[in-house]
This record gives structure tokens, sequence and C-alpha cells, in this order.
């Protein structure tokens, strides 16, 4: 009986930890990376409007600037992960470069401190150091709140907004074992932001001149802007100690 209830036991154990195929390892199932991550950045909005794939121009994809930052993932099981994910990045674009409105004149650079939470799912099992399951492509989403800090400041858009928005981070990557406690990612992310001020450009002008009378357009407002970044990070693997009935040795 009690080796029967064992094996109900350890059964119910892999069907919940075990989500889409996953395998629960034998010694530490469970656990938590930690390092640096750094990459280049990129901006769509008023001043890099999204265009059809052939209309793309490299002097408008050359636009890039860099980030930096670090995060701290918590590996459920080999399929899922989960992760606080700190980014500072800098954007930057202008109207001279893409020549989409070059008679507005206008350009930007703007700092971006973010602070994301973020689920990853591993669409093959995966496990830093494991013998077999080194290597996996990866999706991931979840929501971030960042403080963003834009020059110049363009005072004739006459238009007080807040520096602090929401986001919604999206996108995939690959991951790597590297050795028993180190991993690497290299990983595409875009935010679609809930604001239109990341290049201080939207709404109307309030001042006219010769060339935008009062109330011309100024920038889409019913549009935000996106945000965005190719990153490479590297992590060390750190176990969670695992007292429970679960562990199998299935390696």
């Amino acid at each position: 009986m009690k080796k029967r209830l064992h094996i109900l036991l350890t059964a119910f154990c892999l069907i919940l930890l075990g989500q889409a195929g996953s395998r629960v390892y034998a010694q530490n199932p469970k656990t938590i990376e930690v390092g640096p991550h750094a990459g280049i950045t990129s901006y769509v909005g008023e001043l890099n409007v999204w265009r059809n794939l052939g209309q793309w121009q490299w002097k408008e994809l050359n636009q890039f600037s860099y980030d930096w930052g670090a995060l701290v993932r918590f590996n459920y099981n080999t399929r899922w992960s989960f992760r606080l994910d700190y980014t500072h990045g800098r954007f930057r674009a202008s109207d001279a470069v893409t020549a989409w409105r070059p008679e507005a004149e206008l350009s930007f650079k703007s700092t971006v401190n973010d602070l994301a939470l973020i689920a990853e799912f591993n669409f093959l099992d995966y496990y830093t150091g494991h013998i077999k399951n080194t290597i996996s492509p990866y999706i991931f989403g979840g929501i971030s709140g960042f403080m963003f800090d834009t020059e110049p400041k363009n005072v004739e858009q006459n238009q007080n907004y807040s520096e602090y928005a929401l986001s919604v981070p999206f996108g995939m990557g690959l991951k790597l074992s590297l050795s028993k406690h180190i991993a690497t990612t290299v990983e595409w992310r875009m935010h679609y932001t809930l604001t239109d001020y990341l290049d201080d450009v939207s709404g109307v002008y309030p001042d006219g001149d010769e060339n935008f009378p009062v109330g011309y357009q100024r920038g889409n407002s019913q549009t935000n802007d996106w945000f965005g970044m190719v990153n490479v990070s590297f992590t060390w693997k750190f176990v969670i100690p695992n007292n429970s009935a679960c562990k199998m040795n299935l390696e």
C-alpha cells in the first residue's frame, strides 16, 4: 500500500511539475540563475515609424544605441522560468536620418530604466548543467515599469506628461548551457509602451509659425511608442535545496 501511495504521489508531482512534457531532475529541479546582460537597442515612434519590410533602409535601422542590466531567473522546471529583469538603455532617432518628416527637424535621445517581470517558456527540455538537455529556443512575455528622461525637451510642445510608464515586453531567444553552472542566452525583445512621449513628440503644435500653424499635428497621439533590444546574457546557477518526495533520477 505504501509503495502504491508513493507511486501515486510521485506521479502527481510529475504531472504538476512536468508541464508541457518537462522532466524533473534528480537532485534539485528548481534553480536560480543570476547574471548580467547587454546589447543594442532600437526605437519605433514618430521619428522612426513602422514600415513595410521592403521600405526599410539601413540608415533607419542603424539608429541603435546600447543597453546593459542584470537578471534573476527562477527555473520552476525544464520548460517554465520566471525572471526579474533590470535594464538601463539609451534610445535615439532623428528626422534628418529617417527623412520621414525632415521639415520638422526633430530629434531626441532618451535614457530608460526598466524593471520587468517576465515568464519564459522553453520549447525543449532545458536544464543548466545537464549532460543532454543543454539548448532550447524559448518565448517570453510579461509586464514592466520604466522611468525615462528625454532630451532635448521640445518646449514648443508645451505639454506636461509623466516620465513613468508601463510596458508589455515580449520576444524570443535561445538558451545554451556552457558548463555545470554557467549559461548564456541570446534574445530579441520588444516593449509596447503605454506612453507616446518616449521621444517627446505627440499631439499638436500649440504655437504656430510659417511652417506649422497652430493645431498642426506634431505627432500621432493615437499610437504609443515602442522600444526593443537584442541582448546577450551570462548567468550563474544556484541550486535551491529540495527535500520533497518528487526527486527522481531521470538523467
